[in-house]
C-alpha cells in the first residue's frame, strides 16, 4: 500500500507543477505548421504568461489504473489553474473512498470523505519548486530531471511529451495547452496509467468545487514564516 501512496503522491506533485505546457521548445514545432501558430498567437495572447493553463476553465476526467486497481480522477480549474481542485474516487479492497484536493491560490488543501482530518500547505507560485511548464527555465529542468521527448496525439490534442525522473520514480506526462492529459508512473517497481476519459474546455466548474468544509480539521503543513 506504501507503493500505491508513492505513486498518487507522484499524481499530485505533477498536477501541483503546473502539469506542463508550452515551453521553449513549443516555438521549434510551431515554426513548421503556419496554421498552428497563427491559432496559438490568436488564442494565447491575452493571457498571462505565468497562467498555469491557457484555458480560462473546464473540467477533465481520468481513469488511473495500478496493481489492478482503478480509480476516477475528476480535476475543476477557473482563472487559467489559478483555482483547481481534484477529486479522485476509487475502491480499495472492498471500500469505496474519496479524497479531495483543492488549490485556492493560497493554500493546497486535502482531505478524505471519511475522516474529519486533513492538511494544508502553503502554496507559494514564486517559489522556484512551484514550476510552470509554459514558462519553465533550464534551472528546473535540470533540477527535476525533466527532459522534453517530442509531442504526441491525445484525445485529438497535440501534445508536449515531457518525462521526469526523481528518487528512483519515473514519471511521463503528455500534455496540452498545460493540462495534463496523460500520465505514466513508475516507482519501487510498481506501474501507474492515467489516461483522459473527457474534457470539457471552458465550461464552468460547480458553484461548490473549490469550497473547503468547515468541519474539516486542516493540520498545516511545511509552514513558512517571513
Amino acid at each position: 500500500m506504501k507503493k500505491v501512496a508513492l505513486l498518487m503522491s507522484m499524481v499530485v506533485f505533477a498536477f501541483m507543477l503546473g502539469s506542463c505546457g508550452g515551453s521553449k521548445d513549443d516555438k521549434k514545432s510551431e515554426t513548421s505548421d503556419s496554421t498552428q501558430v497563427q491559432d496559438k498567437e490568436t488564442v494565447d495572447k491575452n493571457i498571462d504568461p505565468n497562467a498555469k493553463y491557457a484555458v480560462e476553465k473546464g473540467i477533465i476526467e481520468y481513469k488511473m489504473e495500478t496493481m489492478g486497481m482503478v480509480s476516477n480522477i475528476v480535476v475543476s480549474w477557473k482563472d487559467f489553474g489559478k483555482l483547481s481542485s481534484t477529486t479522485t474516487s476509487m475502491n480499495m479492497m472492498g471500500f469505496n473512498t474519496t479524497s479531495y484536493m483543492v488549490n485556492d491560490g493560497e493554500y493546497v488543501y486535502s482531505w478524505d470523505g471519511t475522516t474529519k482530518q486533513g492538511t494544508k500547505v502553503k502554496y507559494n507560485m514564486s517559489d522556484e519548486n512551484e514550476m510552470n511548464y509554459r514558462n519553465i527555465d533550464d534551472k528546473q529542468m535540470k533540477k527535476f530531471n525533466i527532459k522534453n521527448e517530442g509531442t504526441e496525439e491525445v484525445g485529438g490534442k497535440k501534445c508536449d511529451v515531457y518525462s521526469m525522473n526523481m528518487n528512483g520514480a519515473s514519471t511521463k506526462t503528455w500534455v496540452w495547452k498545460g493540462i495534463a492529459l496523460k500520465m505514466e508512473s513508475t516507482a519501487s517497481g510498481v506501474s501507474m496509467k492515467m489516461e483522459l476519459v473527457k474534457m470539457q474546455e471552458d465550461v464552468e466548474p460547480a458553484a461548490d468545487a473549490f469550497d473547503i468544509p468547515k468541519d474539516i480539521n486542516f493540520q498545516e503543513l511545511n509552514a513558512k514564516t517571513k
